[in-house]
């Protein structure tokens, strides 16, 4: 169920804020099976909110390229890599994904912790979320009990384009966040010299398992 969210509709604000106090208990260092689940199936009930109305800042591809505008050596290279990441990932979504995939995102990526509030948070892709979540903890073990306990709980299944596609936009905004492109630079390399994107924190058996697949 998608539930439409207006701007201004202060119940379902104050649903997205309790639910954020509730992730706010969970460490993302603490990686009982127990804790993830129950952080997964929250996280899942914030994006069943519809978003596509809301006016509050993004968090995507554009977001991160604007970053790197800013001021990086690398720039070109790394925004070249990001817009053929985007291009393949808009392609291969459906006409929901292109037209409103506008989710509250739990995780602030500029404060490396949950968002505090509705009114100061962010919207994007829910994959972005998923995304930038497995990678703060780079673990398979972890992102193989949250994504499965994710989609248990009514979350999307993502395309594993796009958790590809989503993985290297979150790399690339830490980079630039931490001043550290050296990782990103390696990545970059492959998406434009070889056209590919590899990485290791969510095992193949879990791509396998779950069916996450292709495009």
């Amino acid at each position: 169920m998608h539930l439409l969210l207006n701007y201004g509709n202060i119940e379902i604000e104050k649903e997205i804020n309790d639910l954020l106090q509730k992730l706010k208990k969970f460490a993302l260092y603490e990686k009982s099976k127990d804790d993830i689940k129950q952080l997964a199936e929250c996280i899942a009930k914030i994006h069943s909110y519809n978003l596509s109305q809301s006016n509050l800042p993004i968090y995507n591809a554009q977001w991160v390229i604007d970053l790197v505008q800013e001021n990086n050596e690398y720039r070109s290279d790394v925004i070249s890599a990001l817009k053929i990441m985007a291009e393949m990932e808009y392609y291969s979504a459906d006409i929901e994904f292109k037209i409103k995939d506008k989710k509250f995102l739990a995780w602030d990526i500029s404060r490396a912790n949950w968002h505090n509030d509705y009114k100061t948070g962010h919207v994007g892709s829910y994959i972005w979320d998923i995304a930038v979540i497995i990678n703060y903890v780079e673990n398979p073990s972890f992102s193989d009990t949250f994504l499965e306990s994710y989609i248990q709980h009514g979350g999307q299944k993502p395309t594993l384009l796009s958790i590809y596609a989503n993985l290297y936009y979150v790399k690339v905004a830490e980079a630039v966040i931490n001043d550290n492109f050296k990782n990103v630079i390696i990545m970059t390399n492959a998406i434009l010299k070889q056209n590919m994107f590899m990485i290791e924190i969510i095992a193949n058996e879990t791509l396998s398992r779950l069916g996450i697949v292709g495009f």
